[in-house]
């Protein structure tokens, strides 16, 4: 009885010392699993593609398949260069025949995705390109915005010294040039 008076705290330090390892153990067996089965799909961008008629822009939400074992790599390595690929594929879809976009599987234009995206990181990293999200949107429901009256002066804004509120702030006020 004695030695349970002396030793109670030391076991129960040990035991908090187990269970906190098996729960540790399992959080990165978790962790290892999830890393194993992540998705090997990778987001690259929004383009838009004006049809043969002008009558119509293509929304193309374009992602790309990578080997398992390489999606880390080429995850970082198309995050390295996101720019540079955006401009490329769209430079590459500006090229192509606007007749392309009549293919509902789009063949061609993920064919030339692939082969742009591939000139430009020099390395045979994709598998596969997907499209998703196309949406066919009529050029006259696009809002652009309307230009500003170019004979009319702009704005300028300042402060003013004197009307400073109580915190400290000053006002912005618009004050028109002559």
């Amino acid at each position: 009885m004695n030695y349970v008076k002396r030793y109670w705290i030391a076991g129960l330090v040990m035991s908090l010392v187990i269970i906190h390892a098996v729960i540790i153990g399992y959080v990165r067996s978790e962790a290892t699993r999830i890393k194993v089965t992540a998705s090997n799909e990778i987001p690259v961008g929004l383009f838009y593609v004006q049809s043969a008629d002008k009558q119509w822009m293509s929304q193309l939400r374009v992602h790309v398949l990578v080997p398992p074992a390489k999606r880390l790599a080429a995850k970082a390595t198309i995050e390295h260069h996101r720019w540079l690929i955006h401009e490329v594929i769209e430079e590459r879809l500006h090229q192509l025949p606007r007749e392309l976009l009549d293919d509902a599987v789009l063949l061609e234009i993920k064919d030339q995705i692939k082969l742009a995206i591939e000139e430009t990181l020099q390395d045979k990293i994709i598998e596969r390109v997907v499209v998703n999200d196309r949406v066919d949107i009529p050029i006259h429901r696009i809002g652009y915005p309307l230009p500003d009256d170019l004979t009319r002066p702009e704005a300028i804004y300042t402060s003013h010294q004197d009307a400073v509120d109580k915190a400290g702030e000053e006002p912005i006020e618009e004050i028109e040039r002559k």
